[in-house]
């Protein structure tokens, strides 16, 4: 269970049951009243939830806004940037500038408390810039739905120093819930739709491709809206397939000849368009893309099929789509299960990416020689610098890559610039074209060096870069650099999880020998890296030197 400090400038009602929805994965520890420095700077290996109302800053008789006050304000945030610079643990500041105050002040935007307001929401963006382990959450905007005056109680604030109501510790608790979850569980990769009533209004069995609801104006525009929802969703990474109750051609027939349809056949990653069970069709779509079935979410009109859905597959996450269509569009963009924190330009590439891998194995099982088609397909990896432009990128792979993975170590941005910037650490980032195309950065290894051994603290291949042997490049990539810089062992782990059998054969596979730690004679290099091996898992050794890795002729010219 995860341990977390939470602390705030004004008192935050420790024992109220709003805080249950946070506390229920996680140790909480709530630090005495007003005393958030304290915690800045001693809960530096643990998480931290920074709670801070611009009011307790800065007193509202005191903002005279002058040439001073970014200074004051800097100062006073102090604590906040000592943490950020000597931890890289996540730190979340949900913070309120609200303060009642009359329409006619703030009509032409430059009263005092607005100025004062705008130059700490600029301070906190600035240190988000800087700092990959800092996650804000504002509070203002999300007391909006519930309005300010509902989540804000003055008899609380005079009795007990606390500014909120229970509506709006209950909404705090609720929304850090979600970012500080997001931090350390992947979002989810592929979006299943349904057609009639779903992508379109009506059964196009039915009312013909002309028929049905799909246009600029009424619920066809809600329609509409919610396609074009779903396209912004492909074009931030996530895979978009259908289950659909149909007759394929008729299915085809509305994608290629309604003229006001938002969403094309190129969008979709795969589709079972039949008559057959959607359980089934969901199974059988996990599987042509070789993800696992806690990765998907399925949106469909009927009631019955999400229930048929929610019993046959608990691991999908099965949304509840409203009668009302209108507001199908704005749930879709507000899915935080769909969301993270930062993209990259590979994000908008992900369902050609997955077309590619299933050419590839397509070629692969007509190949009589395995080896021979993988030369022919002329392979060519390439190692990149883990540098601040591609930290974005090795964030995702450590966030969301399941299958090959050694050690599922959940690395954030912060604790990879950690690494990169690590003098003993030698990190790449894998890259791979090939006939098929450019696929982008595919995989992330990362070892730890003490004089003559190392630690293999990550070794990560995306799903689309299986069946290439590119594990084996990868090894010989990292046994080369480790050589040159004088090391003669390497000291890997497996820790298993549901997902990353797949990885569990790799190291005794590639020339690794188990360690027993009772065997291995006190003054071997290995004992050096002891520390960083897992209770949990199984330890491999590696002699460098006498390391023979197969496969290597798949990338001869």
């Amino acid at each position: 269970m995860t341990e977390l400090r939470i602390t705030g400038t004004s008192n935050l009602l420790a024992s109220h049951t709003a805080w249950r929805v946070l506390t229920q994965d996680r140790k909480a520890d709530f630090g005495d009243f007003a005393d958030w420095p304290t915690a800045m700077f001693s809960a530096t290996q643990q998480p931290v939830l920074w709670v801070v109302f611009l009011e307790d800053l800065i007193a509202p008789e005191s903002t005279t806004v002058s040439g001073s006050m970014n200074d004051d304000l800097d100062i006073a945030l102090q604590p906040l940037a000592h943490r950020l610079s000597s931890s890289n643990q996540p730190t979340l500041v949900a913070f309120s500038t609200w303060r009642p105050e009359s329409v006619i002040s703030q009509s032409r935007l430059n009263s005092p408390w607005i100025q004062v307001a705008e130059i700490f929401t600029t301070i906190l963006s600035d240190l988000a810039e800087q700092y990959h382990s800092l996650f804000i959450l504002n509070l203002d905007r999300a007391f909006a739905t519930p309005g300010m005056v509902n989540c804000f109680d003055s008899r609380n604030y005079y009795s007990f120093r606390c500014r909120l109501s229970p509506k709006g510790l209950e909404v705090l608790s609720e929304n850090a819930t979600k970012i500080l979850s997001r931090i350390t569980t992947p979002a989810k990769k592929v979006l299943v739709v349904d057609c009639d009533d779903t992508l379109w209004g009506g059964t196009l069995g039915e009312v013909g491709v002309s028929g049905i609801l799909l246009g600029t104006e009424g619920l066809g525009m809600a329609y509409a809206d919610f396609q074009r929802a779903l396209k912004r969703r492909v074009e931030q990474g996530i895979l978009l397939a259908i289950a659909s109750k149909n007759d394929e051609e008729h299915v085809w027939q509305a994608f290629d000849q309604h003229p006001d349809m938002q969403i094309h056949r190129s969008d979709m990653i795969a589709w079972r368009v039949n008559w057959e069970d959607k359980a089934l069709n969901l199974v059988a779509i996990a599987e042509e893309l070789n993800l696992g079935l806690d990765s998907f979410v399925f949106l469909d009109n009927s009631p019955f099929e999400r229930e048929r859905i929610r019993q046959a597959l608990p691991q999908v996450l099965v949304p509840e789509l409203p009668d009302d269509t209108t507001v199908w569009a704005t749930l879709l963009d507000s899915m935080d299960e769909l969301a993270q924190f930062s993209g990259n330009e590979e994000d908008g590439t992900k369902t050609e990416q997955y077309r590619q891998r299933s050419e590839f194995f397509s070629g692969l099982a007509k190949a009589d020689d395995g080896t021979r088609f993988l030369k022919s397909i002329e392979m060519k990896p390439e190692a990149l610098l883990l540098s601040d432009q591609h930290l974005p990128r090795a964030e995702q792979l450590c966030q969301k890559t399941n299958q090959f993975n050694l050690r599922t170590v959940r690395h954030t941005l912060s604790s990879l610039s950690e690494l990169a910037s690590d003098e003993n650490c030698h990190s790449f980032l894998i890259a791979l074209t090939d006939r098929f195309g450019n696929h982008g950065t595919i995989g992330l290894v990362s070892a730890t060096t003490r004089g003559d051994v190392a630690f293999l603290d990550s070794f990560i291949l995306s799903c689309r870069a299986f069946g290439r042997h590119l594990e084996a490049w990868a090894l010989h990539e990292l046994t080369t650099r480790l050589i040159t810089n004088g090391c003669e062992w390497l000291v890997a782990e497996f820790l298993p999880t549901e997902r990353n059998s797949v990885a569990s054969s790799f190291l005794p596979s590639h020339g690794f020998t188990p360690i027993e730690w009772e065997s291995v004679p006190t003054n071997h290099s290995a004992h050096k890296i002891k520390d960083l091996v897992s209770s949990d898992g199984s330890p491999f050794c590696a002699n460098l030197r006498a390391l023979e890795i197969p496969n290597l002729e798949a990338f001869e010219s």
